[in-house]
């Protein structure tokens, strides 16, 4: 049974209350191209760094602000991106499910106020002067983000989703897909074969064709064995990855996430990991889960979900990354 249980505002009726002004719609194209010619070209190693829910604007903005300056610091090799995740999946489907669901977990879910919340936080992010990056766990976030959005990501559980391939594939910006929670390569590398693929899916009520998106790309993220997590950031499984792209005759462009399963969800390991994920050349960026204070918890600028490093261990690494790049 489906219940409508309120009308919201449609994304239309969103845009034009917080609309992106010219100069600013300026800026985020750039950034969109910039990403995509990185991407084709590779000449800088590309970092998504950020909370991983974004659940506070003010705090965010404050994050922001302190990463624009780090961002410009290390601009020659490295392509810094503010994660700016508005909802998140959970395997159990408990818990917090980002602003753009409520403010915190025990709260009821209120999407007209959590998505004007968003939009709002996410154009405080591009007047910081910093691209954005969301994962696209429903289509809709698209309609009300995707003017303002640079950089999309497929998470684990929706990256060999046939939904969500048809979707990806009629997205103007770079996607990153993620490994299933399996570790399955071959699925990852099909999956972006797939994205690269005009579509025509059924969506609301119409026949949408797609033209394909050729700027996706694998990101390896770990996986699970029953409770078991397991790391998939070593230099023979980017070396497999890469051939299965290789032979499906897509981009392999790899990203490494430091997080979540390779690094058992302890903040602290993702140092480890994105020093020997930027160290193998084959590797293209990393992702990293960061926010002004260390771990989980309540509080101002600490994560409600995964733990996070703090902004000053955020600092140091990133500064080491530019040194080995």
């Amino acid at each position: 049974m489906f219940d409508v249980t309120k009308l919201i505002s449609s994304p239309n009726e969103l845009i034009k209350q917080l609309p992106v002004q010219p100069a600013l719609a300026k800026t985020k194209a750039s950034f969109d191209t910039a990403l995509k010619e990185n991407f084709l070209h590779k000449k800088k190693f590309v970092v998504v760094v950020g909370p991983c829910s974004a659940d506070d604007p003010a705090a965010l903005l404050e994050y922001c602000q302190k990463l624009k300056k780090l961002a410009d610091s290390v601009a020659e090799k490295l392509l810094v991106v503010v994660r700016v995740y508005t909802a998140k999946p959970h395997s159990d489907g408990d818990g917090y499910f980002g602003l753009s669901f409520h403010d915190k977990a025990d709260e009821a879910v209120d999407f007209e106020k959590g998505l004007y919340k968003c939009r709002q936080m996410m154009l405080n992010c591009l007047e910081v002067g910093l691209p954005i990056a969301d994962e696209l766990l429903f289509f809709d976030q698209y309609n009300y983000f995707g003017d303002l959005v640079s950089y999309w990501f497929l998470g684990a559980r929706s990256s060999s989703d046939t939904m969500h391939r048809s979707y990806a594939s009629g997205l103007d910006t770079v996607v990153g897909v993620k490994n299933g929670t399996d570790g399955n390569l071959l699925q990852t590398a099909q999956s972006l074969y797939a994205i690269g693929k005009p579509k025509a899916f059924l969506h609301a009520g119409m026949q949408i064709q797609t033209n394909g998106n050729k700027f996706a790309h694998a990101v390896l993220r770990g996986y699970s064995t029953n409770e078991q997590m397991n790391s998939n950031l070593d230099v023979q499984t980017v070396a497999k990855l890469k051939d299965y792209c290789n032979k499906l005759g897509v981009a392999p462009f790899v990203m490494v996430d430091a997080s979540h399963a390779n690094s058992n969800k302890i903040a602290k390991n993702q140092i480890k990991n994105a020093l020997e994920a930027a160290s193998n050349r084959d590797v293209n960026g990393l992702m990293i889960e960061s926010y002004l204070h260390h771990g989980k918890g309540c509080g101002y600028g600490i994560s409600q979900t995964d733990e996070c490093l703090s902004f000053e261990e955020t600092e140091d690494l990133i500064l080491k990354l530019y040194n080995l790049r």
